[in-house]
């Protein structure tokens, strides 16, 4: 891992994540955070918004793409995982980011769980306790319009920080644009899909 000018100039480094090992379906991918790779994901979307025939939602999802990417690359990205090799008829609207968090001050990040817990709902996904999960909705304005997400989100500790580092799991779907919404049976099927995948986080080695 190469250091950060902010640790250069501090004498702090910090070490390289341990790698993890997530199984994914068919043809999806975990690549390197890169524009490149947010790129073929605006692509692959508009492709499936094109065949829908909703150019209107086409513009207004490759805005929030495009503010997604650039808020995503500003923070410490990890991996962008998405469908990038699945038939048209079989693509779900779903990509997953990882970021990597770390705790203001260097302390634990045990209060943040906490208010996780009290403010979100989260909860412990599967029977371990490794991974907590929460969901969220958000809404953006974009030109034309405004977008709708949800979010299924999971924070994993990262071994030997004594929990004052953490890896942040993002699973995004549309859910709402141009006053209408993406029907409810859709959206608890992109949560499944993100808890099926995500249930199968381990830390290689561990």
């Amino acid at each position: 891992m190469i250091p950060s000018l902010r640790d250069e100039l501090t004498g702090a480094s910090r070490p390289g994540l341990p790698p993890f090992v997530l199984l994914l379906p068919r043809g999806w991918a975990s690549v390197p955070p890169t524009r490149e790779a947010f790129s073929d994901l605006a692509a692959r979307t508009s492709a499936v918004l094109r065949s829908a025939h909703r150019p209107d939602l086409d513009a207004q999802f490759r805005s929030i793409l495009d503010r997604a990417a650039e808020e995503f690359l500003r923070r410490e990205p990890v991996r962008l995982i998405y469908p990038a090799d699945v038939p048209a008829d079989e693509l779900f609207p779903l990509s997953i980011t990882a970021i990597r968090l770390t705790a203001p001050g260097g302390g634990p990040l045990d209060p943040h769980v906490v208010a996780l817990r009290r403010d979100r709902g989260a909860r412990t996904l599967g029977d371990d306790g490794v991974l907590l999960r929460w969901e969220e909705e958000h809404t953006h304005r974009v030109p034309g319009g405004e977008v709708s997400v949800r979010s299924f989100d999971y924070l994993v500790a990262v071994p030997g920080t004594q929990r004052c580092e953490a890896l942040l799991f993002s699973a995004v779907v549309p859910s709402a644009a141009a006053g209408e919404r993406l029907d409810d049976e859709t959206v608890r099927a992109a949560g499944v899909l993100a808890d099926a995948i995500m249930s199968t986080f381990r830390w290689s080695g561990a």
